[in-house]
């Protein structure tokens, strides 16, 4: 599987985050329906030493379109959430 080229300034992307699939067909089939995109608004790889798992990345305000394509494979993406306090 390929990863994604980045072209733009990484704080355009948001950090790596987790996508979970039920089988690693179903995994297979998220990593290759966004490869053959060719957006250049998400980013994907598997997880070498995990056959359920792929690592996803996308742009700004493109999370709820990657997130519709984990799910219909059956997918969830794993966001973690940092608590920013401001003064």
């Amino acid at each position: 599987m390929r990863r994604a080229h980045l072209s733009r300034p990484s704080i355009d992307w948001s950090p790596w985050a987790a996508a979970r699939f039920r089988t690693e067909d179903a995994r297979d089939g998220f990593v290759c329906s966004i490869a053959d995109t060719q957006d250049d608004v998400w980013g994907v790889q598997v997880m070498p030493d995990d056959d359920l798992g792929a690592e996803v990345r996308w742009r700004r305000g493109q999370f709820l379109r990657l997130n519709d394509v984990a799910y219909a494979h059956g997918g969830r993406i794993v966001v973690q959430v940092a608590h920013h306090w401001l003064f």
